[in-house]
């Protein structure tokens, strides 16, 4: 069964984020499901009957959010974790009633293609302050400022790719 992105996701009270749902009443938020940048650490693993999660929690907020493993197989494959730690824009995807965190993709991310945010995914090892430049790393295009790098989007239109 592959993964969908559902609109809206699951948090309970204390502001988790839940792997499963019964029934909608089960969840005491449902947030709009929007692509976000974190730093996420292995807190746990959770079994039950018909899955098992990864549990990762954001090193920022201390939010705690669930992996379902074909998600997570898909980092381990791609060598994006060091030491239990991982870096990236993340969205939440959904198989049956499981609900897990996975990596975003590229036009997952371009939501809003001429905006600037700030990205810790990516820095710069030049000594501070230095002249401005910019940095290409994994399709994304990074602006150094010379204190701070960010992540620039291009323009990118969803049905034909980017554009100059």
């Amino acid at each position: 069964m592959a993964a969908i992105t559902p609109p809206e996701v699951p948090f309970s009270a204390s502001g988790n984020l839940l792997g499963f749902v019964r029934y909608e009443d089960d969840a005491a938020e449902w947030r709009p499901n929007h692509t976000f940048a974190a730093t996420l650490r292995v807190h746990d693993v959770k079994r039950s009957v018909s899955s098992c999660r990864v549990i990762w929690r954001d090193e920022a907020t201390g939010t705690l959010y669930p992996m379902l493993l074909p998600e997570l197989e898909d980092l381990l494959t791609a060598g994006t974790i060091s030491l239990g730690v991982t870096k990236g824009w993340w969205l939440v995807g959904q198989r049956g009633r499981n609900y897990g965190l996975r990596r975003a993709s590229e036009v997952d991310v371009v939501t809003e293609p001429f905006t600037d945010q700030t990205s810790d995914d990516m820095t710069c090892s030049m000594p501070r302050p230095h002249s401005p430049h910019d940095i290409s790393h994994s399709a994304r295009t990074y602006h150094c400022d010379g204190t701070r790098v960010l992540l620039r989007h291009r323009a990118y239109d969803l049905k034909e790719g980017p554009t100059s």
